[in-house]
């Protein structure tokens, strides 16, 4: 007996792996569980594998390996917290054994840029990917498709930092980059592109985000799960209007337009888009119709302006925002009396008013302020007949709303009163001259 105790000692000297686990064993194990989606069993097992190396004498790779194992399961299972710090000692152990920066630090400082910027800490976020930017410079040794995603997402802290300008030129940087990559699919680049050419729309060249725009279109068309060119090009026109570049965001309306036709889209939306443009370029900053049509001055862009808003109007449906359809009713109210028809005018805002019947109520003050537009518009055409019934429709509104003997409605009859006479219907105008002595 005494002979066999001796021979399994000298075993267990001679082999210990055999009486205890090594760090190489519990990392093996750890890993084949992560890659199982076995997330607690490798959890421990990593823990076990960083209990020993923390006990080898420093510098050891091994530690390195063991903060960024579990560092990756923690942010695999959304465990930011928890992630950052191993991230944040992983670096610092590699800083300690290779004395500076090289290129082994290139994977944790993206991955705490990572965890960080899903924790919310932005700062930390950005100081990680301004070092890894650095590291990548120095060494010259970061793969293409990974430092573009640095650079993008150095960008965006900037961007939330609200430092529009370094996030253009960050940007612009990592295209350039994302150009040499092999990696990254089609729709990857295009987003890509996209993604800056917003940020030239908006803080930058509009010239140029047309050109990405249309790069970022022929690469969607390549791949077979590209999406949808129109609404891409759509967003951007719209995102051009908005930063009051209108040429680009006309060029890239029609592209669009040319798209969805492609795609059998609903025409609708792009259209919309390309009736705000022509509207911004006819636009004179009033409604009042009366004076609209006291200026008009009938023109190709007028003209251009009406045609895209009756696209608008032919594509409406029961289904359509109404703001939609009341906006496009004003605006084709206000471009005919810009150009001088006072029918069409009319037209359109009574149908506006009928709309805002519906939306505000049929005695609103929207539906009162829009009688009374369209009565201004008939008076500066000097069409007191149909200025007449105009303001008929308005005492009509007013008395539903405050009552037949409310003295609010003296405003209305008195211009009422001045109307009928000049349109010489005497008995109508005595009528309504007594109406106004019994609110006295």
């Amino acid at each position: 007996m005494r002979i066999l105790r001796l021979l399994i000692l000298t075993l267990m000297l001679a082999f210990p792996a055999l009486a205890q686990p090594t760090w190489e064993s519990h990392t093996r194990t750890g890993e084949y569980a992560f890659a199982v989606g076995d997330s607690n069993r490798a959890e421990t097992e990593f823990r076990a594998a960083l209990a020993i190396a923390q006990k080898l004498p420093p510098p050891d790779q091994r530690l390195e390996t063991s903060l960024g194992n579990l560092a990756r399961l923690y942010e695999h299972e959304a465990r930011f917290s928890e992630a950052l710090p191993m991230y944040q000692l992983q670096i610092a152990a590699a800083e300690y054994r290779l004395g500076g920066d090289t290129a082994e630090l290139l994977q944790p400082l993206l991955g705490l840029s990572r965890v960080a910027m899903q924790s919310g800490d932005v700062p930390a976020a950005e100081d990680a990917l301004r070092r890894y930017r650095a590291v990548a410079d120095s060494t010259g040794a970061a793969d293409p498709g990974q430092r573009w995603v640095a650079l993008a997402m150095l960008a965006r802290t900037c961007t939330l930092q609200e430092r529009d300008g370094e996030a253009l030129e960050i940007q612009r940087e990592a295209i350039a980059v994302l150009d040499k990559a092999h990696g990254p699919t089609e729709v990857e680049r295009a987003i890509a592109l996209e993604s800056l050419a917003q940020m030239e729309l908006l803080h930058g060249d509009a010239d140029a985000a047309e050109v990405l725009l249309v790069r970022a279109a022929g690469l969607r068309g390549a791949d077979e799960e590209g999406g949808s060119i129109a609404a891409m090009l759509t967003a951007a026109a719209g995102t051009a209007l908005g930063a009051g570049a209108l040429d680009v965001a006309q060029r890239l309306g029609e592209k669009a337009l040319a798209a969805a036709t492609d795609e059998g889209l609903d025409l609708l939306p792009v259209n919309t888009i390309l009736a705000d443009i022509a509207w911004m370029r006819v636009r004179r900053g009033t409604d009042n119709l009366g004076d609209l049509y006291l200026g008009a001055s009938p023109g190709p862009e007028l003209d251009a302006a009406y045609d895209r808003l009756m696209k608008v109007h032919g594509a409406v449906n029961a289904q359509t925002d109404p703001t939609v359809t009341s906006d496009n009713l004003t605006r084709l109210a206000q471009v005919a009396a810009l150009r001088g028809e006072v029918e069409d005018a009319s037209h359109w805002q009574r149908l506006f008013i009928d709309l805002a019947r519906e939306l505000a109520g049929t005695s609103s003050a929207a539906v009162m302020a829009a009688e009374e537009n369209l009565i201004g518009l008939f008076t500066a055409a000097n069409r007191p007949d149909r200025a007449v019934t105009a303001n008929a429709w308005l005492i009509a509104t007013q008395e539903q709303a405050w009552g037949e003997s409310s003295s609010r409605l003296r405003p209305a009859l008195e211009r009422q009163l001045d109307l009928l006479t000049q349109a010489g219907l005497k008995k109508e105008a005595k009528a309504v001259k007594k109406r106004l002595k019994q609110l006295d």
